[in-house]
């Protein structure tokens, strides 16, 4: 009897242990499925831009979306086709319509992509003219220059727009052509999309407008000076012509931009605890160099203002050295900074390459190239008494020949000058 009542205690053991052990698993099981599933984060469409005179606004190189669905034609459905105008939708069913300016000449292509490959998006572009524009649409008074309502291309996934390679102005209903042909535009010009999704249930898209035109790219990259390593910043961009902003972001990281020919642009970089950065870039520059390590300088004692390049340097026959004007690009950036920051207190540190045969005649022209750095510095409007200016020391000379000799190449360093931070009040 005892044996009995101990196999079936044992027995429900087992069963209870494995029924626990089960339960576990599955919760391991759903916990794991669950981490897998990842949300698409949709941007909610403005406010009545369904309709004509509340059209969004889209920027150049800026994606807009994944979008939310439209979500039916709005208070107003403007479009309409009648015997004058054939290359316009039947009717709007699900739309949003768009407006871009133009920042610079080129040609003007559009790249719509879709949640969901199966959504028919069909959409007209128009020239913006004048506040009239919408009311003139409504009546029929105004053509789309282009219209692609072809239906949904399977092997484009969905995807529609304008492009460089393609000939057609309008592509009609019974077409499976799904790009048309850019449209060439000027600086200022404005456009207005209408996009229409002709499925009910249909998911969002995500709408990009680009430029073609010959540019050279450009990478700015902020940079942390001490560390030398990446960090982020606020941006701007402008036409230092126009005064046009090209680009605006805050806390970003590295942001690629194009440079156009006979443009200038202005760079400006801000950061908590840093001092601003400027830096004026056309299209030589960035042709020459793509890359602009923007080299953020913390507000702080002991931290060095970047000298952006070399510096050249002239003696004439009384010994005076003076700064020859192809080294003022590379000191711009840290006048600009000592203009906008009149409480620094700094120290200009003269640098020069040697062989050690006679190092006090190196801390004398060593010096020499310090005072002519102070001496643009005070004729650009800085303040003399905010500036000193020395000569690289004997110990500094010394430890100088020792790293040359550690080196492979045995070859003379050429260090560049310092701007040193003495006092941030």
């Amino acid at each position: 009897m005892k044996k009995g009542l101990l196999f079936v205690f044992i027995l429900v053991l087992f069963i209870g242990l494995g029924v626990d052990a089960q339960q576990k698993s599955n919760k391991k099981s759903k916990t794991k499925k669950s981490s897998k599933k990842v949300e698409v984060t949709e941007i909610p469409l403005p406010e009545r831009c369904s309709d004509c005179f509340f059209a969004a606004p889209l920027y150049v190189d800026v994606p807009f979306g994944p979008t939310e669905p439209p979500r039916g034609y709005g208070f107003v459905s403007e479009i309409s086709r009648n015997s004058a105008t054939q290359n316009v939708f039947e009717a709007e069913h699900n739309s949003v319509w768009y407006i871009v300016t133009v920042p610079y000449n080129g040609s003007l292509c559009i790249d719509i992509t879709p949640k969901a490959a199966s959504d028919d998006y069909d959409f007209l572009v128009y020239k913006y003219t004048n506040k009239y524009f919408c009311n003139r649409i409504e009546d029929n008074k105004i053509l789309p220059i282009r219209s692609v309502l072809s239906m949904g291309n399977t092997e484009q996934k969905g995807k529609t727009g304008l492009n460089t390679k393609s000939t057609l102005l309008h592509i009609p209903k019974s077409s499976n052509v799904a790009y048309g042909r850019s449209i060439d535009v000027l600086e200022g010009e404005k456009y207005v999309i209408v996009l229409d999704n002709l499925t009910s249930t249909g998911l969002g898209h995500t709408i990009l407008v680009t430029i073609s035109t010959d540019f050279a790219p450009l990478s700015i990259i902020p940079v942390d000076s001490i560390t030398n390593e990446r960090t982020t910043a606020n941006l701007l961009v402008k036409d230092v012509e126009t005064k046009n902003v090209i680009l605006e972001k805050n806390d970003v990281g590295a942001q690629k931009i194009k440079i156009l020919p006979n443009k200038e642009y202005e760079i400006s970089l801000k950061k908590d605890g840093y001092f601003n950065y400027f830096k004026d870039v056309d299209h030589k520059d960035a042709l020459k160099d793509s890359i602009l390590r923007a080299r953020l300088v913390e507000i702080k004692k002991g931290a060095n203002l970047p000298i952006l390049g070399e510096l050249y340097f002239d003696v004439d026959e009384k010994n005076v050295v003076s700064l020859l004007p192809e080294s003022y690009p590379a000191l711009n950036e840290a006048v600009k900074t000592l203009q906008e920051y009149p409480q620094l207190s700094i120290e200009i540190i003269g640098r020069i390459p040697t062989e050690g045969l006679n190092l006090k005649k190196d801390v004398e022209n060593s010096l020499f190239k310090a005072e002519a750095i102070r001496n643009y510095f005070i004729g650009r409007g800085i303040s003399e008494t905010n500036i000193r200016a020395r000569g690289s020391s004997i110990k500094e000379l010394e430890k100088q020949l020792a790293d040359q000799k550690k080196s492979r190449s045995g070859k003379l360093i050429t260090p560049n000058c310092e701007i040193r931070i003495l006092k941030t009040k």
